[in-house]
């Protein structure tokens, strides 16, 4: 019981961390959260010491250690987070699984999350207990269609090939349930993972003490990587900092250097959440949960631990388009909204559609800010019309021969320096929330993204179907690489 033991220290007058925090120039809530994050490490080993022998206690020690962080971190608030579990308990023993029980789970537990919103959003960035209940939020949600899928299957019908991976044939025990919510890992702060894994996990279908030396290797790989981004963040944010955007002496600088300057500001205030990930991704392979199967190497078959993956950090390094970044950047939650929103809106009939709607929940999930929703709109006119730019100029030689030159990495460079820059527009009023301040940032930027963007369909698009016309070509048997 660390989290209540750490508690009693600070209740008698004994805590070190608010001190800690003012040396290290941070808050006591974002110092309690890492030192939470850092346990789940130590966790993993105790229970692949002492507890996994145990096959009756495991769910009650992901339990009991879960709600020791819950209650070290938000108090008698962590009440919260077991209701809505117990809920969706009910109303499955109730209701049954199947399409009633979806839809009633995922309206009360986007109204639940709201209302904590309401309740405790600040103009800061807060760490209450609305913080784990939007990664539970989309944890129960899941679990919800996942069972409907169950019954499907049972029932002759069709499904696709990630749908058969976490479809469940029974629902969960309450015990089951409480380990899948309080699992101590990623508790705080994701990432999400199905129930299915869960289930295989705690029923020995992973290879653990097999594969222990790959296991701890691997986990202290990601250990050591999310210790480093979290330096790298640290530093980051001194050099590049958002109150420095909001001052006066930032107008006084030349439009190109406050380009850059916040979108180098948004690259590392990334680092933030990469190295949240990457702390709690080591963990979960150190508990054992990660397992995603075997690959053949030139050294036999090696296992991968990859199952909990929120990060792909050379392709976020390495992105020259925001695609990259979609595909890279908190993976488990971008596979969420596509498998569970994004498809499930296929009777929209419409792509474009069905891809507003995913970023309108994806952004309600995040909070009622206007921050929130200006970050996802952003998203939605930039993926909109790098698609459309890439459709059109792919299918030129003029394209083909820059990447097949010496030309593509001036054109690497070209294209990194736009994601960058454009990344700390699109970033901005995420961090920000309030209108009038991320507004303030866009005008000393000159609406910069909003004159490129939004015009594409009307004005741009046009001009450039026309300018590479003469470079069309209809087949190429060379397929240029895009890095």
């Amino acid at each position: 019981m660390i989290g209540v033991a750490l508690s009693f220290l600070g209740w008698i007058g004994l805590n070190p961390i608010p001190l800690i925090a003012g040396l290290i120039g941070t808050t006591e809530p974002a110092l309690k959260l890492l030192i939470s994050i850092l346990l789940g490490y130590p966790l993993g080993i105790i229970y692949n010491e002492k507890i996994k022998q145990h096959k009756e206690y495991r769910n009650i020690y992901f339990i009991v250690t879960g709600v020791d962080l819950a209650i070290y971190n938000f108090g008698l608030s962590f009440i919260h987070n077991a209701i809505p579990a117990i809920v969706i308990y009910l109303t499955t023993m109730f209701l049954g699984v199947g399409k009633l029980n979806a839809i009633i789970t995922f309206f009360f537990n986007m109204a639940y999350l709201l209302t904590g919103y309401v309740m405790t959003e600040s103009e800061d960035y807060d760490i209450t207990w609305t913080m784990p209940h939007c990664v539970l939020t989309l944890k129960l949600i899941a679990l919800s269609f996942d069972m409907w899928d169950g019954e499907k299957m049972k029932q002759g019908e069709e499904l696709s090939s990630n749908n058969k991976k976490t479809a469940l044939p029974n629902p969960p025990t309450l015990l089951e349930l409480l380990g899948f919510v309080y699992f101590p890992a990623c508790f705080l702060v994701g990432p999400i993972f199905s129930f299915r894994r869960y289930l295989d996990y705690i029923s020995d279908k992973f290879p653990i003490d097999k594969e222990r030396d790959n296991l701890e290797k691997q986990a202290l790989k990601r250990l050591l990587q999310g210790l480093a981004y979290l330096i790298a963040f640290q530093v980051g944010v001194t050099v590049f900092n958002i109150k420095y955007m909001m001052s006066d002496e930032f107008w006084e600088t030349s439009i190109f250097y406050r380009h850059f300057y916040c979108g180098l500001w948004a690259h590392f205030a990334l680092y933030k959440y990469i190295s949240c990930w990457l702390l709690t991704e080591a963990s979960c392979i150190r508990f054992g949960l990660s397992y995603n199967g075997m690959e053949k190497t030139q050294y036999g078959d090696v296992s991968k631990w990859d199952g909990c993956n929120n990060i792909k950090l050379m392709c976020f390094e390495g992105a020259t388009k925001f695609q990259h970044y979609i595909d890279s950047f908190n993976c488990n939650t971008n596979f969420f909204a596509a498998e569970y929103v994004y498809k499930r809106l296929k009777f929209l009939g419409n792509r474009h559609l069905s891809q507003f709607f995913t970023l309108l929940f994806l952004a309600l999930w995040h909070g009622i800010r206007s921050g929130y929703y200006m970050t996802f709109f952003n998203e939605f006119i930039i993926i909109f019309m790098e698609k459309e730019l890439e459709s059109i100029i792919s299918k030129t030689t003029f394209y083909e021969k820059m990447w097949n030159s010496n030309f593509k990495y001036v054109l690497y460079i070209v294209l990194k320096t736009y994601t960058i820059v454009f990344m700390g527009w699109s970033l901005a009023p995420f961090d920000l929330k309030i209108f009038w301040k991320w507004w303030r940032v866009y005008y000393s930027l000159f609406f910069s993204g909003f004159l490129i963007f939004l015009p594409w369909p009307f004005v741009y698009k046009p001009l450039i179907k026309k300018f590479a016309k003469p470079y069309y070509q209809p087949k190429s048997d060379t397929k240029p690489k895009i890095n």
